[in-house]
């Protein structure tokens, strides 16, 4: 799987799925993830939530079985200071953080 930059890379914009990365359970959300096999790309922005949201994502944007390696992912999440520290462990894997106040 490849990681992306929004502004270098051209191409079609990459599919928002943040609403269904929040509001489904983990297992439904592989379910629906097996469905987005044929998009090229595909994007996740939230807010910070906990820890555990963070790793979920961490772990959505290192995975390389759903989108068969091919699927350009990006993940962002709207951050401050302290929930950056808290959450270290996901940002250093290529979670991007979206300072926030």
């Amino acid at each position: 799987m490849e990681r992306f930059d929004e502004k270098t890379e051209s191409g079609p914009a990459p599919k928002d799925i943040s609403s269904e990365f929040l509001s489904m359970r983990a297992f439904d959300f592989l379910e629906f993830l097996r469905s987005q096999r044929k998009e090229p790309a595909l994007s996740i922005t939230i807010d910070w939530k906990d820890v555990w949201t963070a790793n979920r994502l961490k772990a959505w944007l290192e995975d390389r079985s759903s989108g068969r390696g091919e699927q350009k992912r990006q993940a962002t999440i709207r951050a401050t200071d302290a929930q950056y520290r808290e959450g270290a462990n996901a940002f250093s894997s290529g979670v991007r953080r979206e300072k926030v106040e």
